[in-house]
């Protein structure tokens, strides 16, 4: 599945719009189903699936422009976020250009702390790094990307939005929610590669700050000491390691113990650093701006690859609904009201409920309730398992459960619809006195016991009032039954 970072983002722009409380008259369902047909048109009969949702995704917002120009919704490549990265990087240049003249020594160290230490930072990060992709190989999908690739998320947002002209759009925070969640791969490769060039150019910025005060001043190589312990000894055996790259990359020699002792000031005048500055300034290169740079090209190698695949996960309810339209089915949502005659209100607020949770191109159909006195095994509507996509047996809790009644009505869903489609038996807990805990603990302990002997997990909402948390509890059962 190979979709680009702006397709994938008018999916999820064009998802949100169908899934939202308040797309604010942007996109209806009439709408949805017109998208639908236009890009089975124009994609062919043999596209694939991820053609025909990118191509309706397109058309949804080319039709919004058409015909609302006020209300236009332009995806924008982010610029801001592009310069800041830049400025950084210039800005890390500069800074470690001025290290040197920060320091204002008028000799070299032997062990020239700010380098040794910039070294021995890097080579902890580096080790910290392995040990994170260590980690996401042994535990995958654990964790997070990092607070610094979150917040860039929601910059490029609202960059991408151009959300500071101040319009009105009320479904703007749902897609800024979503799309930081399914860009936070991405968002942390970028926020990795502008580290990783930044620390680039900081150490090419010392080393050149090094080598470049050196053709104007005359260096001296030595070293000084307060503590008795600190010795030729000490000092040659932390160099040898340090500058082990340099020497070996240019050929040239380490100072042994006593050649450094002699080196000690202000007994000693120290030497000419000419040798010091260019195993230093090798040694900073392999240890430092080598692994930095295979970094920085790992990293744009990851960004090119994710903004031309962009892993967009096509499963859920809102893209099952998709899928069945791509093949041509008819699709909709069944619910089954039993000894339960539904208000209008009750009914909207259901619909409702499920065009945000399958989006807008899904139809309801709401059948005439099986009231007291009918028989629960004579329930006489055909579902065909092509034709929906989930059905919803609806109960209210002030009933009582029944394994002959409740349970035999389940058990004939589940048979006429198939095992590829969901039966969800949902209690309606509107209607009943909440403020009873033991009493609703009971009710609900009752009908959990009755549905269990015929394999059913019931879903208790409320249907009287629009709570979003049963939104997601009905969204995260449908989905995870599919």
């Amino acid at each position: 599945m190979l979709l680009t970072e702006l397709q994938a983002q008018q999916i999820t722009l064009v998802r949100v719009l169908e899934q939202t409380r308040d797309n604010g008259g942007l996109w209806t369902a009439g709408d949805a189903h017109e998208a639908t047909r236009a890009a089975r048109e124009l994609v062919g009969r043999g596209a694939p699936f991820h053609v025909f949702v990118a191509r309706r995704a397109q058309w949804a917002l080319e039709e919004i422009q058409r015909r609302s120009p006020d209300q236009v919704v332009r995806l924008r490549v982010p610029r801001l976020p592009f310069w800041a990265g830049w400025v950084l990087a210039v800005c890390a240049l500069l800074a470690g250009f001025a290290t040197d003249y920060l320091a204002a020594q008028p000799h070299i160290d032997v062990v020239e702390w700010p380098l040794v230490l910039l070294i021995g930072w890097n080579w902890l990060v580096f080790t910290w790094l392995c040990l994170a992709w260590l980690w996401r190989r042994i535990s995958p999908g654990h964790g997070s990307h990092g607070l610094p690739a979150a917040a860039l998320g929601r910059w490029w947002v609202w960059e991408m939005l151009g959300l500071r002209s101040g319009k009105s759009r009320p479904w703007a925070a749902d897609f800024r929610q979503a799309w930081a969640t399914l860009a936070a791969p991405l968002q942390a490769v970028r926020f990795r590669l502008a580290a990783h060039l930044a620390a680039l150019l900081f150490a090419l910025g010392a080393v050149g700050s090094f080598w470049a005060r050196g053709i104007s001043e005359e260096y001296r190589a030595g070293w000084k000491t307060t503590y008795a312990f600190v010795n030729g000894e000490l000092l040659h055996a932390i160099v040898s390691v340090v500058l082990a790259p340099g020497a070996w990359l240019l050929n040239l020699p380490i100072p042994d113990a006593q050649h450094i002792d002699r080196l000690r000031m202000p007994g000693s005048a120290g030497e000419v650093a000419e040798p010091w500055i260019w195993l230093y300034g090798a040694s900073v290169l392999v240890w430092v701006a080598a692994p930095r740079l295979c970094l920085v090209l790992l990293n744009a190698l990851a960004r090119w690859r994710l903004r031309r695949a962009f892993p967009l996960p096509m499963r859920g309810a809102y893209f099952i609904t998709l899928g069945a339209l791509w093949r041509g089915q008819s699709i909709g949502v069944v619910v089954v009201p039993f000894r339960y005659a539904l208000s209008p209100d009750v009914r909207r607020r259901l619909a409702t409920m499920l065009e945000r949770i399958y989006g807008l191109a899904v139809d309801t159909a709401i059948e005439p309730p099986v009231l007291m006195g009918n028989d629960a095994t004579d329930w006489k509507k055909a579902i065909h398992p092509e034709g929906h996509v989930a059905v919803l047996a609806l109960f209210p809790l002030a009933a009582t459960a029944e394994a002959d009644a409740q349970g035999v009505l389940l058990q004939r869903l589940q048979r006429s619809a198939g095992s590829d489609t969901p039966v969800v038996p949902v209690v309606d807990m509107g209607g009943f006195p909440l403020q009873d805990i033991d009493r609703l603990r009971q009710r609900c302990n009752q009908w959990r016991r009755v549905l269990d002997k015929v394999g059913c997990k019931p879903l208790f909402v409320d249907l009287q009032q629009t709570r979003e948390e049963d939104l997601q509890a009905l969204h995260q059962r449908l989905n995870h039954d599919h």
